[in-house]
């Protein structure tokens, strides 16, 4: 419009023109507020922890690497297969835990037949053999429960078993 057409009453026309414009640029705005507040809730509620943590190991590596250090028997093996172990609930001396798989079968190889990974820990099934009372070998399963070490950002073992069962229900 050409101000001409707006002799007289050029404030009340503009005022009036830039109260929609306001009015429409708040609901505007509202409602792209809204939508992002929605998605970003629905997001997260679908993605409740499920944001995990790197690690540079899965949980089958590090049971794996486990009992290939205690297969291996040695003392600095011993030692590596100690830092592998949580700490979370249960503290357990290097002496002691050395004393405890010295009695495991040296050359001890494990097959994994199974894994679940329940947020921040995890269970790994192995299997492995060992020396039957009637003559040859038994093949027996068995689930291994890990913790994941937040501050490390490793899996470590819980050699004590104080964690989950298979199901991931606390025992």
């Amino acid at each position: 419009m050409d101000s001409a057409c707006l002799k007289g009453r050029p404030s009340l026309f503009i005022y009036k023109d830039r109260t929609q414009v306001m009015k429409r640029n708040l609901l505007v705005g509202t409602s792209l507020f809204l939508a992002v507040l929605i998605i970003g809730g629905i997001y997260t509620y679908q993605h409740k922890g499920h944001f995990k943590i790197k690690t540079s190991e899965s949980p089958d590596e590090v049971v794996t690497k486990f009992y290939s250090y205690i297969g291996e028997g040695g003392s600095s093996s011993l030692s590596e297969a100690y830092k592998l172990i949580s700490t979370a609930h249960f503290t357990l001396t290097e002496d002691k835990f050395k004393g405890i798989v010295l009695d495991y079968p040296k050359n001890m190889a494990v097959k994994i037949v199974g894994n679940k990974v329940l947020e921040d820990r995890a269970v790994v099934t192995i299997e492995y053999k060992i020396a039957s009372a009637f003559g040859g070998d038994f093949t027996a399963t068995t689930d291994i429960n890990l913790d994941l070490d937040k501050k490390s950002k490793s899996w470590k073992i819980d050699f004590t078993g104080e964690t989950y069962s298979t199901d991931g229900q606390k025992t």
